[in-house]
């Protein structure tokens, strides 16, 4: 395997992404673990243990251990770090890469030091951090060192990251816990209440990527055969769900998420709130590609709204594209740390 020098990570609840300097993005992966209850022993990590989530033997959990920008689990983080980093860099002794994390606000400086601990035990020899929105604007294309105002907001599973950035910082933010996971969880109270019906995150998540729409206006409605198990009975049983129950399903998180740009647009000087209605808004994250988001949310606002390109691996890219250019990008970098 060849030498990596610089790799840039997105560390998500739901997904973990890597950016390798010069090649774009070489890993995707969910941020999950599939572990034994008794002994702690790992049994899978990844897409294979995330195919096993609601179809977990007795004994077997599927954790994630960072939830809502929170680490959960320091030691099943740290063994889901290096496995992924390994995979991407190999076992050579002297093959340690520079690496670029990004970071929640949430994390405190405890949860930074565990974060750059892990990378460091993953095998970097060096280890930076970037505050998500900053990451993700970077990826999205945006020039985040220009005075002018712009607005991006990280739609990611576990939470919303707005903010309105200039001249290289962040000067409003709002973070909603109104993300991927929360329009899961809506769905599938939704689904148990209206039909009687249970059904796992999995099946969930396969009802919102494939009919999922936040838009009430959206005339295109779909239809999927979802199965589960009946409240009733107990035994096994199958209902047509449509897109228009799912925009029914979401309300309260659409509202939720519509209250957190109001808030960051309510507390920017006048000048960067011009800016922003000029510019629009960027949305990235994989929860941007929520059918009829961007509509919905223009409607609201009365602001233009688009999705970035591959909106899932703008952190990724933002932090390889930090890493491209240190000196420009080196004043909004954390403090770095280096292996002993």
């Amino acid at each position: 395997m060849a030498s990596v020098e610089d790799i840039g990570i997105d560390l998500g609840s739901s997904n973990v992404l890597i950016c390798e300097r010069g090649k774009g993005i070489v890993l995707n992966e969910p941020a999950v673990l599939a572990v034994n209850h008794d002994t702690r022993n790992i049994i899978s990590i990844g897409q294979e243990a995330y195919q096993m989530m609601g179809r977990e033997p007795a004994g077997i959990s599927v954790v994630r251990p960072l939830r809502r920008g929170t680490i959960q689990d320091f030691d099943m983080l740290s063994i889901l770090l290096n496995y992924f980093v390994m995979r991407v860099v190999g076992k050579h002794l002297f093959n340690r890469p520079r690496a670029l994390l990004s970071v929640s606000a949430t994390a405190n400086e405890i949860e930074k030091r565990q974060l750059i601990l892990g990378m460091l035990e993953a095998g970097a020899r060096r280890t930076q951090l970037l505050e998500r929105p900053l990451a993700a604007a970077m990826g999205a294309g945006i020039l985040i060192n220009e005075v002018s105002g712009r607005m991006v907001a990280d739609i990611g599973g576990a939470t919303t990251d707005i903010a309105v950035i200039s001249s290289g910082e962040i000067m409003a933010r709002s973070i909603q816990e109104s993300a991927g996971d929360q329009v899961t969880d809506a769905i599938i109270r939704y689904i148990r209440l209206k039909h009687n019906l249970l059904i796992g995150w999995r099946t969930a998540e396969d009802v919102k990527s494939a009919i999922g729409s936040v838009d009430p206006e959206d005339q295109n409605d779909l239809s999927l055969p979802v199965a589960g198990r009946n409240l009733v009975s107990g035994l096994p049983r199958q209902v047509d769900v449509t897109s228009e129950e799912i925009v029914e399903a979401v309300e309260e998180p659409l509202r939720l998420l519509v209250e957190g740009f109001h808030s960051v647009i309510e507390r920017i000087p006048a000048e960067l709130a011009n800016d922003v209605f000029d510019d629009g808004i960027v949305l990235t994250g994989g929860g941007a590609n929520l059918r009829g988001l961007s509509t919905v949310l223009q409607r609201e606002m009365q602001i233009p709204v688009y999705v970035a390109e591959h909106p899932q691996e703008c952190i990724a890219l933002g932090c390889g594209l930090a890493l491209e250019r240190p000196g420009e990008y080196q004043r909004i970098l954390g403090d770095a740390r280096k292996r002993r």
